[in-house]
């Protein structure tokens, strides 16, 4: 004989669902005859059985007979306006809002599961950078055609078919009046404000030797708004528009 427990199941709710499903009773129309004596044989059956731990499955057989009972009971003789009562009415409903909560149980496990398998990495306290100050860089040429390309690398507007036409000569003093001109109408400029990223190598150099040549005059001043930002160039104590 196999051996019955009832440590697999969380209460008679759950044992009688168990029972429903394997005999393929309807929840909606319970064969009272069928399911009452499925429940007994299986508690008769329990080997691990204690009234003091179980005895809520004691009450659910009795329970089962009473209805069971009344199900079998001749039906009184009754008015039009009677409502008849269906006995099985509240173990249906009982065994409904279990069967919802145990649907409910398992996804939430379910989640509980997928969630686990994810590692959540806690967040950077990055207070430090958004109240840093601006602060003067120390650039040579080679940092600033660094930017420079980096820059042009991050716009990528210059097709490939576009021809730039310049100059043969761009000297300093063009140079410098090119950057000055744009700070002329505001307080600080980038990059974009006054390249078109499509200038020749020659005009590249030419430029930033000015920028270099502007800032060791504190015409302009060059600052990042933090380490990675944009390099802006400002007004220095020494421009004069």
């Amino acid at each position: 004989m196999y051996e019955v427990k009832l440590a697999s199941f969380e209460g008679p709710l759950d044992l009688l669902l168990h029972l429903i499903q394997k005999y393929e009773i309807d929840i909606y129309d319970i064969s009272m005859k069928i399911l009452t004596e499925q429940y007994i044989n299986y508690i008769k059956n329990v080997d691990d059985l204690d009234i003091n731990q179980h005895g809520d499955y004691l009450v659910m057989a009795s329970e089962l007979l009473r209805i069971k009972s009344k199900t079998l009971l001749p039906e009184a003789p009754m008015s039009e306006e009677d409502v008849i009562e269906d006995p099985r009415e509240d173990l249906m409903r009982q065994l409904l809002e279990y069967q919802n909560y145990r649907l409910y149980a398992d996804i939430l496990k379910t989640k509980k599961e997928q969630h686990e398998k994810y590692f959540i990495k806690r967040s950077n306290d990055l207070s430090d950078f958004e109240n840093a100050k601006q602060t003067p860089l120390h650039l040579d040429l080679s940092e600033l055609i660094a930017a420079y390309q980096k820059a042009k690398q991050r716009r990528k507007t210059i097709a490939s078919e576009q021809v730039s036409v310049s100059r043969d000569t761009y000297s300093m003093e063009d140079a410098i009046s090119h950057v000055t001109t744009a700070l002329k109408d505001k307080g600080a400029i980038t990059f974009d404000d006054f390249v078109t990223f499509s200038e020749s190598k020659t005009q590249i150099v030419t430029l930033f030797l000015a920028i270099l040549e502007l800032m060791k005059n504190h015409i302009i001043i060059v600052h990042q708004a933090n380490e990675f930002g944009e390099i802006q160039i400002e007004r220095g104590s020494q421009y004069v528009e």
